[in-house]
């Protein structure tokens, strides 16, 4: 599960997974399994395709799915206001 911590952790290092491995506190990296960055990256793409309308409604509704099933609802609310 993403989590409002998850987003905080991802946008200080700027979505620089090298530098978070290389620079990331052990209990950071500890919190992060080995899928979460890679999401939280690909739905932060695809909030800007969905926000410039440059996508399909099912394309919109899975993202929405995906957000619902991954994201606790403070993280869904922090990582709309990343884009």
């Amino acid at each position: 599960m993403i989590t409002e911590q998850k987003l905080e952790i991802f946008k200080r290092y700027q979505g620089d997974i090298d530098g978070f491995s290389r620079g990331g506190k052990n209990n950071e990296k500890n919190l992060f399994d080995e899928k979460d960055w890679s999401l939280i990256d690909s739905v932060l793409q695809d909030l800007k395709l969905v926000n410039a309308e440059l996508c399909s409604s099912e394309y919109k509704e899975r993202l929405i799915s995906l957000l619902n099933d991954n994201f606790d609802k403070k993280a869904i609310e922090l990582i709309n206001k990343m884009v």
